[in-house]
Formats: C-alpha cells, sequence, structure tokens
C-alpha cells in the first residue's frame, strides 16, 4: 500500500498546486494522497487568504483524500520547525512517501547539501548575531558548492524541501521522499506570466482589486479581503504593544528581548506591512517579527509540541476507510472536533487545540467572518463520492 503524504499551505490553492497533485497522481500513483496544510495564519506569519474551512473543501475536491491540520503553534515557526512538525504528525498517519516542489530537478543537490552542514560546526556566538539563513550563507561561503548551487538552495521551496529531508533521515524515518520541479513562476514572483501562478502573485493581485478567477480552480470570492483583514489586526496589535511597556512574554525564548525592540521601534501611525518594514533588519527578518507578534497576541506557550496532535480537518470515502486500516492505538488519537480531547491527560495537545482555537477567534475577527468559530466543532468536512 502506497500512503504519499503532500505538505500545502494553499494560500491560496491555485493552479500549481492542482499540477503538482495531479503530477503526483500520475508519476507516484498513490492508494492514498494525505495532505497536511497549516489554518488561519501562514508559516511565515500572515492571514490565509482562505479560511481552513474552505481550504479543506478545495482540497478534497481536488483529489485530495484525507487532510490533517497543522495547528497553529506547529505551523506558524521557521523552516526547520515546520518541516519537523509537519512530517511527525505526517509520521504518525503512517505514510510510506513525501513528495514536495521544488525549483530544482533532483535530490542530488539536497544529498550534498545534508552531508556537508552535518560536517560544519556553527560558531555559538554567530548564532546569537545571525539568522538561520545567514548562517547557512556563512556556512556555504568557504564550501566547494558553486555560485548557482548556493543560488538554488537559497530559493525557498528548496529551502522548505531540504529541512523536510533533513527531518527525515536524522530521525530515520521510513519515508521514501521525492520531488516534483515547479514550473512556469517562482515563489516570490509578483507578476504572473501565464496561468500557473505563485500564490505571492496571486495574493498581491488579489490586493489591488484584480480579477485572480484565472489562476485559481474555485471562485475567487471564496478569498478573504487581505487588507481589510490587515487594517483589523493592526487595531488589535496596535493596542496590545502601545499600552505595555514591557512585554515580558514571548514564545521565542532566544530572541527574549524581541518584543522591547518591538515596542521601542516599531511605527505604529500607519499600516501593518509598514509596521513590518519599520521592525525587519539583518538579524531579524520580517517572517519572524509576523511571527513573534502573532504568537505573543495569542500567548502561546514556550516550547509547546504535541506530535500525538493527529486532527483530521476532513476525508472523502476512501480517506476515512484508510483510517479504518490503522492501527487501533493511532485511531485512538485521532480527533476532529475539540470536545473529543477534553478529558485527555496530555495537557501539551489541550494547550495546541486552545491556541488553535484562540487563532481561529482571531482570523473570524479580523476578517469579520464571526460565524467561522462554529465549524470548529462540526468537524470533520466529509466529500461524498
Amino acid at each position: 500500500m502506497k500512503v504519499v503524504g503532500i505538505i500545502l499551505e494553499a494560500n491560496p490553492f491555485h493552479l500549481g498546486h492542482l499540477y503538482f497533485i495531479n503530477q503526483v497522481k500520475k508519476i507516484h500513483q498513490p492508494d492514498y494522497l494525505i495532505a497536511i496544510t497549516t489554518t488561519s495564519f501562514s508559516m511565515r506569519g500572515d492571514v490565509s487568504i482562505l479560511d481552513k474551512f474552505t481550504k479543506t473543501k478545495i482540497l478534497l475536491d481536488n483529489n485530495v483524500d484525507l487532510v490533517i491540520e497543522l495547528p497553529f503553534s506547529m505551523a506558524v515557526q521557521s523552516a526547520d520547525f515546520f518541516a519537523s512538525n509537519s512530517l511527525k504528525i505526517l509520521q504518525n498517519f503512517n505514510i510510506t512517501d513525501l513528495v514536495f516542489g521544488s525549483e530544482y530537478e533532483n535530490l542530488d543537490l539536497y544529498h550534498k547539501l545534508y552531508h556537508y552542514l552535518k560536517s560544519v560546526k556553527i560558531d555559538h556566538n554567530l548564532q546569537k548575531k545571525y539568522s538561520k539563513k545567514q548562517l547557512l550563507n556563512i556556512a556555504l561561503e568557504d564550501s566547494h558548492f558553486t555560485k548557482d548551487e548556493i543560488e538554488i538552495i537559497n530559493k525557498p521551496n528548496f529551502t522548505l524541501g531540504f529541512q523536510y529531508l533533513k527531518t527525515i533521515l536524522d530521525n530515520e524515518y521510513t519515508i521514501s521522499y521525492h520531488l516534483i520541479k515547479r514550473i512556469k513562476n517562482n515563489y516570490h514572483d509578483l507578476i504572473p506570466t501565464n496561468n500557473i501562478a505563485s500564490a505571492t502573485s496571486i495574493r498581491n493581485l488579489f490586493r489591488q482589486n484584480q480579477d485572480v478567477s484565472c489562476y485559481i480552480p474555485y471562485s475567487s470570492n471564496q478569498l478573504v479581503n487581505l487588507d481589510y483583514s490587515f487594517n483589523n489586526l493592526m487595531t488589535i496589535i496596535k493596542y496590545v504593544y502601545t499600552t505595555n511597556d514591557v512585554i515580558n512574554y514571548t514564545y521565542f525564548g532566544k530572541n527574549e528581548g524581541i518584543n522591547q525592540y518591538i515596542i521601542n521601534n516599531g511605527n505604529f501611525k500607519s499600516t501593518f506591512d509598514d509596521l513590518i518594514d519599520s521592525l525587519k533588519n539583518k538579524k531579524y527578518s520580517s517572517s519572524l517579527i509576523k511571527r513573534v507578534i502573532l504568537h505573543t497576541l495569542l500567548k502561546t506557550k514556550n516550547s509547546l509540541h504535541s506530535y500525538n496532535y493527529l486532527r483530521l480537518l476532513g476525508a472523502n470515502q476512501k480517506g476515512f476507510s484508510y483510517i479504518n486500516t490503522l492501527p487501533k492505538n493511532l485511531k485512538e488519537m485521532i480527533f476532529s472536533n475539540p470536545n473529543e480531547i477534553k478529558q485527555n491527560k496530555n495537557q501539551n495537545l489541550i494547550s495546541l487545540v486552545n491556541t488553535e482555537l484562540n487563532a481561529t477567534k482571531l482570523y473570524a475577527n479580523i476578517t469579520n467572518n464571526y460565524d467561522l468559530f462554529l465549524n470548529e466543532f462540526k468537524l470533520p468536512i466529509r466529500k461524498e463520492d
């Protein structure tokens, strides 16, 4: 039995994702296809342009059999933690294969980088001064990698794909891994040149009130008004950060002074984008700043990890039949409705669920969709054949 896992933000789901899924089906011919997805906020700390319930329905409509939740606390993280958290959940669902997209055509460069970094020691003092991406490039400066290879290594899909591979190899998971080359537009492209466009360019066009219907296989009416949402989010951020002289709390323990830095240096007089621009620097990327702010708003607990978080967002009949093939102990850990784990003794699991519910409440408030939270207690979404 071949059970293929894919990891998607689908922010938004677009024709490139559909191409990717069709290629997975064509090349790898899985018996079951499982997708794990982020929810109300992205890995980089952005508001999702699709709410998680709509996203789940779209994935099921586009040939995914099972949709699993990567909750806020485990998703709004740097690439290494994002990859590790995703794969540990998928490992619990007994996937046999992982397929991911990449700008590169084969796995040789991934393996070359993995074995090289195993042999390199990073100065502990440098870790205090530089971001993870900067540390990687410092390690590559005196290496035998070519300029072209380093350029590829720095591309976002390669970066994330490398973390998937690293997680599998470091943990000795019995998961085969494969890549499918990204076609047409690149991740950061702002202007589409064809109907397979990057998610970044689709969000950019949508914020400019442009028609994006030719880039997505569903109605654009399902997309969230991002400017409206970011403006509402900014109001909440402004209140929290300007009414507190000190915020001792931060999710990122190694950056204990970052909230004080935000209070002292942030431009709270304008837009959310202006605030982030006023704070990003060589040490703190825009993604890190956004993640810290969101974790602060939701008061996420430090070191909150529970790989028994097996939440089913939705499935088709085939997906439900796969769950029935799992061992009894695994089936007992899978839940959909938060009420199912009220009596659970795993406090980390309960905290993860509560933070996820609060993230949905925050998302519902900033998107002005107050009924959204009720859907948390109506899961899983079922797609009939």
